[in-house]
């Protein structure tokens, strides 16, 4: 029996993606849940599962295409010796997989002749590996690979461009400008573009700032490192702390945690936090599920596992959807404070800047405190002010009572 892979929808808000590389080759044996093409989003790089265990019959679309979601990409059989029919992509679709993909015909424009069945070598690199080497102009081909069974990793493509000293686009002087460097605005870069303009250019945004005394909360996690280094646990930072703290919040204003669609405001009954992360090439933003149902420690671990996966281009298509509410941290770099643009079509985004000790006064008296100031950015379509307002004296609240936060949630689960 065929089987047809088809694009699923992978958390984007466009209408298609690009097929960035595939993990397999026709006659290759596959396992449901193992990654067997790579894709980019209008969000993202992610690798995308097989549905079903079978074997690769016949790859339709090749590496740099794009193409619509609900594309028949590739030919599944139960048997290595099933010949495949030819299928129409623009017939009905039959995938058993258990995502709920729309069915979309097909333009020509999209279809490519299938890969040639014979000459074919894989080389293993991840996702992000790739797509750096393939805006730098390297092939993979020239890259010696570090990871395991000598996949090329991110740090070896930087380390590629560095050694072979890539030539710069450098215009003619200027007589404003000077001499200036042209670098095409590809991949992430791409899409931090598309949807920090989409952000800006649609939401009407407002801006919610308040202070916070952090004191309370630097001696609390000084004693959940020693409590996680008896257990062999990851230690909660400020980070997991107020991801703790806002999904909480959200819980007590759930205005906040919504998106404006057409005519309809949908209110999220689940809280799932977008943690922005930085990369040399732009951001990511992985996604802590049910982050109101996880407790301190699990939420170290996740983070910690989401921020290295990140940077490996590892994450899952699963870690990049489904955020109702985002927070970016970049009090580690010293910034007093920043406003950020919202992660469309989240209502709001909270900054938090850096935490400085500094004079206040305390019962009276000038004393030296740990301060932390936080900015929320809020779409005015969705939530009033004075929400904005509820929510903020809420984790303000919540961050200066640190142990509130122990307390045990509806459900905890891990990730």
């Amino acid at each position: 029996m065929i089987f047809e892979v088809v694009i699923p929808n992978l958390g984007a808000t466009g209408s298609d993606v690009v097929i960035e590389d595939w993990l397999v080759k026709p006659g290759d044996y596959v396992q449901a849940g193992k990654p067997i093409y790579v894709v980019t989003t209008d969000k993202a790089t992610v690798e995308v599962e097989a549905f079903r265990n079978g074997y690769v019959k016949e790859l339709l679309v090749k590496p740099g295409i794009r193409v619509p979601l609900g594309t028949v990409v590739a030919l599944i059989t139960d048997s290595p010796d099933l010949q495949a029919e030819k299928i129409p992509v623009n017939n009905q679709i039959h995938s058993t997989s258990s995502l709920d993909v729309k069915q979309l015909e097909v333009p020509e424009k999209y279809i490519e002749e299938p890969f040639k069945k014979s000459g074919m070598r894989r080389i293993l690199a991840s996702p992000l590996a790739r797509r750096m080497a393939n805006e730098a102009r390297i092939p993979l081909e020239n890259i010696k690979g570090s990871g395991k069974q000598g996949q090329i990793l991110q740090q070896d493509v930087q380390q590629a461009i560095v050694s072979q000293h890539l030539p710069e686009s450098i215009s003619p002087e200027d007589e404003t400008r000077g001499r200036v460097r042209a670098v095409p605005v590809t991949g992430m870069r791409r899409t931090i573009a598309h949807r920090t303009q989409l952000s800006k250019s649609v939401i009407p945004h407002y801006y919610a700032t308040i202070s916070i005394d952090m004191s309370e909360a630097k001696a609390f996690l000084v004693e959940c490192a020693a409590f996680a280094e008896k257990k062999g646990w990851a230690a909660p930072t400020i980070t997991d702390l107020t991801i703790r703290a806002a999904a909480l919040a959200l819980g007590h204003t759930p205005q906040i945690n919504a998106s404006l669609q057409d005519d309809d405001i949908l209110f999220y009954e689940d809280i799932h936090i977008g943690l922005v992360v930085g990369l040399p090439e732009g951001v990511l933003v992985p996604v802590i599920h049910h982050a109101d149902r996880k407790n301190l420690y699990t939420l170290a671990m996740i983070t910690s596992r989401l921020k290295e996966n990140a940077r490996r281009g590892a994450l899952s298509s699963h870690d990049l959807i489904g955020s109702t509410f985002s927070i970016s941290n970049l009090g580690m770099f010293g910034l007093d404070s920043f406003i950020a643009v919202i992660n469309p079509p989240e209502a709001g985004i909270l900054a938090l800047g850096a935490v400085r000790q500094i004079p206040a006064v305390w019962n009276d008296q000038v004393v030296p405190r740990w301060l932390m100031t936080a900015v929320l950015s809020v779409d005015h379509r969705v939530v009033d002010g004075i929400v904005a307002a509820r929510f903020m004296d809420e984790f303000k609240q919540l961050l200066e009572h640190p142990v509130v936060l122990t307390l045990t949630a509806p459900e905890e689960t891990s990730e």
